[in-house]
């Protein structure tokens, strides 16, 4: 009896040390896993800090430059930042920033006047001037698109285009009027899943998947883009568009080919790339200050005049982006920041993944 209780007794025991044991082997594996969660938190929190503090280095970039000068270039302090200079800024990570003026892009929104323009543009025609005809800027919007989508999206069917445009205005204007080619609730709510209009300005260019006729362009599936290098042209129309700004000015100093192509219905490509060539040589910048430069590349017809309305040298809206990488973990931020004429900026959104 005696001997069963010992024998009792010692498997009690090392039952109770093995359970001391596997309690111990778990709380060291947790307090570790808990010290390399604290670990990680405190990289993300420093990669988190880089992002901020190369979105401040980009602000001051833009800043010095908009009281350096009255207009704006590729070649302007925020076009390229000093590898060297970032990196005794962040000695212990690495550091990139990108700002792309998204001034020289297409203004989804100028499509559809502002409430303003429109009660201006209709003081404008009761007065019947001169003036006042000059000023229907939907209608030179309208066209300047129009001659995009047909030189750089590849589309050649005039039907085509008038079902984007008006589908794309029927989008952005606050009203339920369908136009004569376009969308409203009745056509939306009998997709599927169904869903309504958004009846506000554009947010996002990837707002344009959602809109009648743009969904199969940017996918390459519309009937009007024949031919695979057609539907390839189509799919890449969405970089030369932006959903900031509203007032249809074009950076020409900025501007892509495919946008500088559609400013005249006498442009070309070899032209574009012409004033292109003219912008980017460095003995050419002081003379980018004025909208006319264009008038001064050697061999530009001399006929061709880029309307007034539709073109400027000053940037407001740029997208910048951050790139940190600290103990070999990577992070990206980023943005869309307004530059306004007192020299105040608005950073109307900020994104790190």
């Amino acid at each position: 009896m005696l001997r069963d209780r010992k024998g009792m007794a010692l498997v009690l025991t090392l039952l109770a040390v093995s359970f001391m044991v596997a309690v111990t082997v778990r709380l060291g594996s947790s307090v570790n896993w808990q010290m390399q969660a604290a670990a990680n938190q405190i990289d993300t929190v420093q990669l988190d800090a880089m992002l901020l503090s190369g979105l401040h280095v980009a602000q001051a970039a833009l800043l010095a430059d908009q009281r350096e000068n009255n207009y704006d270039s590729a070649s302007d302090r925020w076009g390229a930042f000093d590898a060297e200079a970032l990196a005794s800024l962040f000695p212990h990570g690495t550091v990139e920033i990108k700002v792309e003026d998204l001034s020289g892009l297409l203004q989804i929104n100028a499509l559809v006047l502002t409430p303003e323009e429109k009660k201006k543009q209709e003081q404008n025609k009761k007065k019947n001037t001169e003036q006042g005809q000059k000023l229907d800027k939907e209608k030179q919007q309208r066209e300047l698109w129009q001659r995009f989508l047909r030189n750089s999206a590849g589309l050649e069917k005039d039907e085509d285009i008038f079902t984007l445009l008006d589908s794309l205005s029927d989008w952005i204007d606050e009203d339920d009027e369908e136009r004569e080619n376009g969308a409203e609730l009745t056509y939306y709510s009998g997709q599927s899943p169904p869903y309504a209009p958004a009846n506000r300005p554009v947010m996002l260019t990837d707002e344009l998947f959602l809109i009648k006729g743009w969904d199969k362009l940017l996918r390459g599936t519309m009937e009007g883009a024949d031919g695979a290098e057609a539907a390839k042209k189509a799919v890449e129309t969405i970089q030369y568009l932006t959903a900031a700004g509203r007032d249809g000015k074009i950076n020409l100093n900025t501007a892509p080919a495919p946008v500088l192509w559609a400013l005249h219905e006498q442009m070309t490509e070899e032209l574009a790339a012409k004033l292109i060539e003219f912008r980017q040589d460095e003995a050419n910048k002081d003379k980018l200050g004025k909208p006319d430069w264009y008038k001064l590349v050697p061999g530009f017809p001399g006929d061709i005049s880029f309307d007034q309305s539709l073109i400027t040298v000053r940037s407001s809206w740029f997208q910048v982006t951050v790139t940190a990488e600290f103990k070999g973990q990577r992070r990206v931020g980023t943005g869309v920041m307004h530059r306004l004429d007192n020299q105040e900026q608005e950073l109307l959104w900020w994104k790190a993944e």
